[in-house]
């Protein structure tokens, strides 16, 4: 993540590993309105909870990529 360059190596990785943890979780919290029961036999069983899981991993990973970047924009304006 070039926009982070300025920030040592240890700060960039917690920042990154923030930002996933903060995706996902928005991500998890997001899916909890969809109706699963519609997409699967038994939406409270592990396979279902897993895929849930699988999803909001999946998500969060684009809600971080664009915290990150937008954090990078920010820094860079300020010069």
């Amino acid at each position: 993540m070039s926009q982070l360059s300025n920030l040592a190596p240890a700060a960039q990785g917690i920042l990154q590993i923030a930002a996933l943890l903060i995706g996902t979780l928005v991500a998890w919290f997001a899916l909890g309105a969809v109706r699963w029961d519609v997409f699967v036999k038994a939406p409270e069983s592990a396979p279902a909870r897993l895929l849930r899981l699988l999803f909001a991993i999946l998500i969060g990973s684009g809600i971080a990529g664009f915290i990150v970047a937008y954090g990078g924009a920010v820094s860079s304006i300020h010069g």
